[in-house]
């Protein structure tokens, strides 16, 4: 219940010294969205915050990148692990936000886990953080409308600016509210608007830039649909990618009228990276699960380490046999 959740943050933030914010790596407009939300609730107890961002600011997607920028004081709020390594207390506390895994954040060996919270809409991976207390609710569409959620029930007036952040985490949950939506995310929805969310910037932060949108087009060109209504990307084993255009490449991919579809390519020497996406028929966070991964009926990844792109494909089909359909 988010109202146990409301209670235990109360409580542990007030005996905190800092509120150390902990998105995913590469943060995409969910994770960055939540984290600034976070910040008003450790504002509300007169706490300091700060949000842990370890990539290079241009490796980030150029949205998120915007709001991290846009962020009040942003120099001093957003920090990255060696700056942390300095202020670090032994009572900080650590709020988790949209993601579960060790594998996808940066900071695993700072953290301590009775310190530690973990608030996500995805399911619980094999690699999933030790923490004192865990909010997962696989039902709601983003991490962003979690943290609305709670700043409802904290009563805390949310700026225009973060709920303008917040609702860009929501659009890009459920494809600009096309998927994975309820009554409640609506409703959390028109709390944001209600705060003055500006929809045009949200709009805008989901302009394409012209080079990023050619390679996931070319990624696209790559469909194959070869079980039941499935389709797979496998990008060439010399071309490297980012992340987020496998992601990007699998949502588009959706509109052809498949139930899912899993995109994997190489995004450095060592890693090969798998994003799925589907319309709820089939649950694809299953099966990133059996690449030690996970995420929901909506949406999951991977990472795979010393693999070749043959073999994760092979791989890949070969679970796809079993389709992973929900009844």
């Amino acid at each position: 219940m988010i109202k146990d959740l409301k209670l235990y943050m109360t409580d542990r933030i007030i005996n905190a010294n800092k509120v150390i914010i902990v998105p995913h790596n590469k943060p995409d407009f969910d994770a960055i969205g939540s984290a600034a939300g976070i910040t008003l609730i450790a504002k509300k107890f007169k706490k300091e915050s700060r949000i842990i961002v370890n990539d290079n600011i241009d490796t980030i997607n150029n949205g998120a990148r915007v709001i991290i920028e846009g962020l009040d004081n942003s120099k001093d709020l957003v920090i990255n692990n060696d700056t942390y390594r300095i202020i670090k207390d032994k009572n900080d506390l650590f709020v988790l936000t949209d993601v579960n895994t060790h594998e996808l954040i940066s900071i695993s060996d700072l953290l301590i886990p009775k310190n530690t919270i973990v608030i996500d809409h995805h399911d619980l991976s094999k690699d999933c953080v030790e923490c004192d207390y865990r909010y997962i609710d696989t039902k709601a569409s983003s991490a962003s409308e979690i943290i609305t959620k709670l700043l409802c029930n904290f009563k805390i007036k949310i700026p225009s600016d973060i709920a303008t952040y917040l609702l860009a985490g929501i659009h890009l949950d459920t494809a600009r509210l096309s998927k994975n939506t309820s009554s409640e995310t609506f409703k959390i929805i028109s709390k944001l608007l209600d705060s003055k969310a500006d929809v045009n910037r949200v709009s805008e932060f989901f302009v394409e830039d012209f080079y990023s949108d050619r390679k996931v087009q070319n990624l696209v060109n790559r469909l194959d649909v070869s079980h039941y209504t499935i389709g797979t990307i496998i990008a060439d084993e010399n071309e490297l990618v980012e992340s987020v255009e496998l992601a990007k490449a699998a949502d588009y991919s959706l509109r052809y009228g498949l139930d899912a579809v899993f995109a994997l390519g190489r995004i450095d020497d060592d890693t090969i990276s798998i994003s799925s996406r589907s319309h709820g028929k089939v649950n694809v966070g299953e099966v990133m699960k059996e690449f030690d991964g996970g995420g929901h009926q909506y949406s999951g990844a991977a990472k795979i380490k010393d693999a070749s792109i043959e073999e994760v494909g092979a791989k890949l089909k070969k679970l796809l046999k079993n389709p992973y359909y929900i009844s």
